[in-house]
C-alpha cells in the first residue's frame, strides 16, 4: 500500500500518524507527525550526531535535520521542530518537518515513516485529536476548516472570530439559559404532587417556565436565519449568465475570470451546458465570492441536447441569487428587444435580482449606445452597464455593481454569529423543534425532556460530548493534514 494512499485507520486509535500539512510542489513542504512515536521517528530519520543532539535538546525551536532512510541513504536537508505534549496542536508529541518542496521528497519521507509503523492520517485526524485532547472545541476545529476554505475577506474574518472563541459567548448563553430552565423544570417535578405549585412556587409553574424559554427560542430563530447569508459568505453567491445566443455571455464570463474558461464562437448554441466556475471579485467594500454559471443561449431549441441545455439555463436562472442578463447592444438595435423580452418572461422577469449587461459596445457609437440602453429599458431592469469584453471597457464598473449587489449577504455586525455549515443549521433547527414542542407540554416532566433534547441537539455547537460516529462524520469532511 502506498504511504500516500488512504489508510484503514480509526479516528479513535492511538497510532502515530503523519501527513503533509501543505501541498507539495512549492519551495517548502510541511510534513506533520503526531503521536507517541513521533520523537522516536525523528530520531530514526536523523543519523548524524549534531542532528541527533538537536532532537533531544530543542523543543518548539527550528533546527537543521539531515534526514536519511533506513539504508542510510540521504532523503533531504530539512528543518525540523518538535512539540512536546501537551504543548502542541494535537496535545500529543508532534514533529514538523520542513522539506524541500518536491513531491518525490515528501513521498519518500512518508514511505520511510510507514516502515517505522507510522500511518497516514485520516482526513481531519489532527484536528480530531486536538478536540479529543481539549486543545480545540469542535466549533473551533470547524472554523479552521472554514478558514482554509475561505475565498473572501468576510469569510476570513468570520472564521477567525470563531477560531478565537469570541463567537462562543452567544452559544454559551443559550446553553446556560436552557440548563437553568431544565434545572427549574426538574425541581418542578419534585413539587408536582402539590395541589397548587403556582401559588407556593410561582417560578416553578409550567406557565412561568414556558415564558422563560421565549427569549431563547427567538435567539435561536434569529441564529437559524443567518445560515442563508453564511452559506453565501463561505460558499459564494450563485450568479447566472443569461442571454440569447451570441449575446456575449461567454466573452463577459471570461473577461471577469481573466481567462478563456468558456468557448467563444460566432456559431449560435456553442454553449450547451452550464459551465461552473468560482471566483472572488474585489470591490470598494471588500471581496465577494461568486459561483459563476455560464449558460446556454436562450432560444427555441431544435436539437434534443440543446433543449436540455436550455432547460438547465432556465433552472439556473430561477435558482440564482444574481442574474447577469447579457444583451448584445448591436443586435437589439437591428432586431429589437422582442426576442429577449419573450425569453425574459419565460424566466419569470426577476428584475429585483438582475443586473443588465449591454455587451459589445466597442461596435457602437456613443449615440447608438444611448439608443440601445433606451431600447433595453422596456425590460424594467434598473441597472444597465455598457461593457466591451474585447477592450475591457465597463468591466471594472460591472465588478463594482456586482460586489455592491452582494453586500446584502457579506455585510454583518462585528462578532455577529453566523451559521456557515449545514450541520450547524440542522442542529439549531432541531433545537427549535424541541423547544416548540415544549410549549405544548402539559406536564413538567415532558417539558423537561424537551429541554434536554434541545440541549442534546445543540451539543455540536456548545462543546458537549458527541457520539463517536457523529465526530467521525464531521471530521471526515476535513482535508488530510489538518
Amino acid at each position: 500500500m502506498s504511504p500516500l494512499s488512504p489508510n484503514p485507520g480509526n479516528y479513535l486509535s492511538e497510532d502515530t500518524i503523519a501527513a503533509l500539512a501543505s501541498a507539495p510542489g512549492g519551495a517548502i513542504t510541511i510534513l506533520r507527525i503526531s503521536g507517541p512515536q513521533a520523537f522516536s521517528a525523528l530520531r530514526a530519520l536523523v543519523k548524524n550526531k549534531p542532528s541527533r543532539d538537536a532532537v533531544e535538546a530543542n523543543d518548539r525551536v527550528l533546527f537543521r535535520a539531515h534526514l536519511r532512510d533506513s539504508a542510510d541513504l540521504p532523503l533531504d536537508e530539512a528543518l525540523a521542530a518538535r512539540f512536546q505534549a501537551p504543548r502542541s496542536f494535537t496535545g500529543e508529541d508532534v514533529v514538523e518537518l520542513y522539506l524541500h518542496g518536491g513531491a518525490f521528497i515528501a513521498f519518500r519521507v512518508m514511505e520511510v515513516l510507514s516502515e517505522f509503523g507510522i500511518r497516514q492520517a485520516l482526513p481531519g485526524e489532527f484536528s480530531f485529536r486536538a478536540v479529543r485532547n481539549g486543545k480545540l472545541t469542535l466549533a473551533q476545529a470547524q472554523s479552521v476548516a472554514d478558514l482554509i476554505a475561505a475565498t473572501n475577506d468576510s469569510a476570513v474574518r468570520l472564521a477567525l472570530e470563531k477560531l478565537s472563541g469570541s463567537q462562543n459567548r452567544l452559544l454559551e448563553k443559550i446553553a446556560d439559559d436552557l440548563r437553568n430552565v431544565a434545572v427549574l423544570a426538574e425541581a418542578a417535578i419534585d413539587f408536582s404532587d402539590q395541589e397548587d405549585v403556582s401559588s407556593s412556587s410561582p417560578s416553578l409553574s409550567l406557565e412561568s417556565l414556558k415564558k422563560k424559554l421565549l427569549p431563547v427560542l427567538e435567539t435561536l430563530k434569529k441564529l437559524q436565519s443567518t445560515y442563508a447569508r453564511g452559506l453565501r459568505i463561505q460558499g459564494g453567491v450563485r450568479a447566472a449568465f443569461i442571454g440569447l445566443p451570441n449575446a456575449g455571455k461567454s466573452s463577459f464570463f471570461n473577461a471577469l475570470l481573466g481567462e478563456d474558461r468558456s468557448i467563444v464562437s460566432e456559431l449560435a448554441g456553442t454553449t450547451r451546458d452550464v459551465v461552473h466556475e468560482q471566483m472572488s471579485l474585489r470591490g470598494q467594500r471588500g471581496t465577494v465570492t461568486l459561483r459563476l454559471e455560464d449558460t446556454a443561449g436562450l432560444r427555441s431549441p431544435e436539437h434534443p441536447v440543446e433543449k436540455m441545455g436550455i432547460e438547465r439555463t432556465l433552472r439556473s436562472a430561477r435558482d440564482a441569487d444574481l442574474i447577469l442578463l447579457i444583451v448584445d447592444g448591436r443586435s437589439c438595435l437591428t432586431h429589437g428587444i422582442d426576442s429577449v423580452q419573450s425569453q425574459w418572461r419565460a424566466i419569470g422577469s426577476p428584475k429585483e435580482k438582475t443586473v443588465g449587461i449591454l455587451s459589445k459596445i466597442d461596435r457602437l457609437s456613443s449615440t447608438e449606445r444611448d439608443l440601445a440602453r433606451e431600447t433595453c429599458s422596456s425590460l424594467e431592469i434598473p441597472t444597465w452597464i455598457p461593457v466591451s469584453s474585447t477592450t475591457g471597457e465597463g468591466v471594472s464598473t460591472a465588478v463594482e455593481k456586482i460586489t455592491a449587489f452582494c453586500d446584502r449577504w457579506f455585510n454583518r455586525d462585528t462578532e455577529e454569529v453566523v451559521l456557515t455549515r449545514l450541520d450547524q443549521e440542522r442542529a439549531v433547527a432541531l433545537a427549535i423543534d424541541h423547544l416548540n414542542q415544549s410549549k405544548t407540554a402539559d406536564y413538567a416532566d415532558l417539558f423537561a425532556a424537551d429541554i434536554r433534547h434541545a440541549l442534546h441537539a445543540l451539543a455540536p455547537m456548545i462543546g458537549d460530548t458527541l457520539p463517536d460516529d457523529i465526530l467521525n462524520e464531521i471530521f471526515s469532511t476535513f482535508c488530510i493534514g489538518k
